[in-house]
């Protein structure tokens, strides 16, 4: 099996911890996932989220943005879910960049914000841009999103605050 498929199978479904010990499930996205992705953009994260994600307080994904996420030409994105609950609790990004480091990004629905989730999720996307030989990564984040700034920097990503 060629490098980059191994490094693909090994990442496309997997659980991480949180520091409290509370298991994740990641899953790689597809096209069908939409729905699901937009329900957690509209219902379950705040305007404040949003805007500290995407420099705007949009409220859901177009197709064709989406289809673009879950190109795996383009990287991976991931639906976070915590089995003990139904429906998503996040969303990562790892996208590869025509020249530069690949940009992470993540959305954790408002009731999930602070529980290490970000955290537990960084790891394994950090961990995944390595395995894939980036070892820097960068992340575009509004300057007053202080504990973004803070994840990204403890993971040493480049972080680009000038959106």
């Amino acid at each position: 099996m060629p490098q980059g498929l191994l490094v693909e199978s090994q990442h496309d479904n997997v659980d991480v911890m949180t520091s409290a010990g509370l298991r994740l499930h990641l899953r790689r996205a597809t096209p069908t996932d939409l729905e699901a992705a937009n329900h957690l953009h509209r219902w379950q994260c705040s305007a404040e989220s949003r805007r500290a994600r995407y420099q705007g307080s949009r409220d859901r994904i177009r197709r064709a943005e989406w289809r673009h996420l879950v190109d795996p030409d383009r990287g991976y994105t991931f639906l976070i879910v915590c089995p003990q609950r139904p429906g998503l609790i996040g969303l990562a990004h790892l996208l590869w960049q025509d020249c530069g480091p690949p940009e992470i990004a993540l959305l954790i629905a408002d009731a999930w914000q602070g529980r290490g989730v970000g955290t537990a999720v960084a790891r394994h996307v950090v961990g995944l841009a390595v395995a894939h030989g980036h070892p820097v990564q960068q992340a575009r984040i509004r300057t007053g999103n202080v504990r973004a700034i803070r994840l990204a920097s403890h993971f040493g990503a480049i972080v680009d605050n000038t959106a």
